[in-house]
């Protein structure tokens, strides 16, 4: 955590994430999206979410099932690699992003190495602790000695501590981020970020609508990385909670190239 984060308070230096990438032109969470996120280098690091396909292999979608992006009401567990590798998950954008796939966790990694700062966020449903996709998600990060520049975070408390006994059981120390929002999808006790207790985390990912004066004089103590922030007002009304510390570390958006603009401005 002192390499990724708190050099980043010294400079007084907000990251800046691509939420799925560069989802708000190109297909979310392929390599096509990160790969326009790697071009631009005032894009910090990319936001994506993991799954354990049916043959084992951790896949990154953002959804369960491919309903929204392939037209498919099956969820990503009931298919292996190979079969998801035939699947067409770039044209619900448009046409031409037909030979999109969804990517593998271990893809992503070798193809861009260091280059990025990852939020890798564990999809568990509430009540399943996800033990394999969190050991093989783990493992594939080790893998590539990419702990320095790796963000775990879950909507699911318990996924999220289980992943942190886990690494710390082998030496491993990444930061951890409960991830919350005033939804009708997550239960009322996890709205203001309470998850945060039971996993332990050392980070927190509330929904940008969520913050403001009164949040920050209850929640602000733990650093923050806020989602989703797509206008350029927004990422300035969150960046002035930093004028006497750092408190937002991190901006996530669908256009980090202005996000970008707007942080280094």
């Amino acid at each position: 955590m002192k390499t990724l984060f708190s050099d980043l308070a010294e400079k007084h230096k907000v990251l800046v994430f691509g939420h799925r990438g560069m989802s708000q032109y190109y297909p979310e969470n392929t390599m096509l999206s990160f790969s326009k996120c790697a071009e631009n280098p005032l894009i910090d690091g990319v936001e994506l979410d993991v799954h354990q396909c049916k043959s084992g292999e951790i896949v990154i979608a953002h959804d369960f099932s491919l309903k929204r992006t392939a037209g498919i009401d099956r969820e990503i567990e009931e298919f292996t690699l190979d079969e998801l590798k035939a699947i067409d998950v770039g044209s619900f954008k448009g046409e031409g992003f037909s030979d999109c796939r969804v990517p593998q966790l271990r893809e992503l990694f070798s193809t861009f190495g260091d280059r990025f700062i990852y939020d890798v966020e564990i999809k568990a449903k509430a009540g399943d602790v996800a033990r394999e996709l969190c050991r093989k998600t783990l493992e594939i990060i080790r893998e590539f000695h990419l702990e320095n520049n790796v963000v775990v975070s879950s909507f699911n408390p318990i996924a999220l501590r289980f992943f942190r006994n886990l690494s710390y059981k082998e030496g491993v120390h990444m930061p951890m981020a409960d991830i919350f929002a005033r939804s009708k999808g997550i239960p009322k006790i996890l709205w203001d970020g309470a998850g945060h207790i039971a996993s332990r985390s050392t980070y927190q990912k509330p929904s940008c609508e969520q913050i403001d004066a009164e949040y920050m004089r209850k929640h602000g103590r733990l650093p923050i990385i806020t989602w989703t922030v797509n206008t350029p007002e927004e990422a300035r009304r969150l960046m002035a909670f930093n004028k006497d510390e750092m408190k937002v570390f991190g901006l996530i958006g669908n256009d980090p190239k202005m996000l970008s603009e707007v942080v280094n401005r």
